[in-house]
């Protein structure tokens, strides 16, 4: 759970990249949640500065 939550949550780091390594199928798995952490993170800041610059 909480490697899920490093690749998925940008800036917070839990260590949990460097303590597991995935190989084959799991390493392609943790580029898509590290690049939907990204979106996700884009996302909610567009959201966020929409929704303050309203007025």
């Amino acid at each position: 759970m909480f490697y899920a939550l490093d690749l998925l949550i940008p800036i917070i780091g839990f260590g949990q990249k460097a303590a597991f390594a995935p190989h084959g199928g799991g390493q392609w798995l943790a580029y898509g949640l590290t690049a939907a952490g990204w979106v996700l993170a884009t996302t909610v800041t567009a959201g966020i500065s929409r929704a303050i610059s309203r007025p």
